[in-house]
């Protein structure tokens, strides 16, 4: 490949990373804000299906990312051996925060959704005594 083409795979695959995290992002947030606007309303049926959906959109999300990381490495590594010009960043470093804040939002988002239910149990046995 010639640097011109590894430089626009690198900022293509960039662009689609940076798509997907947004989507996660707003996913998961959205999921939290509706977990709390609904509260305990919402049964444990629904609560599970959401949960699964959620998670199987986190892992399709996670296993394309993955993929575009991988795929965004070897520009960089490529670019670097050609003694390219073209600055890069430290794509190891983002791949690592990445994955954190994909395994992080899940467990805050999944946390939130079924917090409700937990407070509730915790404070009917609280007011029984």
């Amino acid at each position: 490949m010639t640097e011109f083409e590894l430089i626009m795979t690198l900022k293509e695959t960039s662009t689609e990373i940076a798509t997907d995290f947004q989507f996660f992002l707003t996913v998961t947030f959205a999921l939290i804000v509706v977990s709390y606007t609904v509260g305990d309303r919402l049964g444990a049926a629904p609560r599970i299906a959401i949960s699964c959906l959620y998670l199987a959109m986190v892992l399709l999300l996670f296993v394309r990312y993955q993929g575009q990381a991988s795929q965004a490495l070897f520009a960089v590594t490529m670019l670097r051996e050609m003694k390219s010009d073209y600055p890069a960043l430290d794509v190891v470093t983002l791949m690592w925060t990445r994955r954190f804040i994909f395994l992080a939002g899940a467990l805050v988002a999944i946390f939130a959704l079924f917090r409700p239910i937990t407070t509730s149990k915790g404070e009917d046995a609280g007011s029984s005594t």
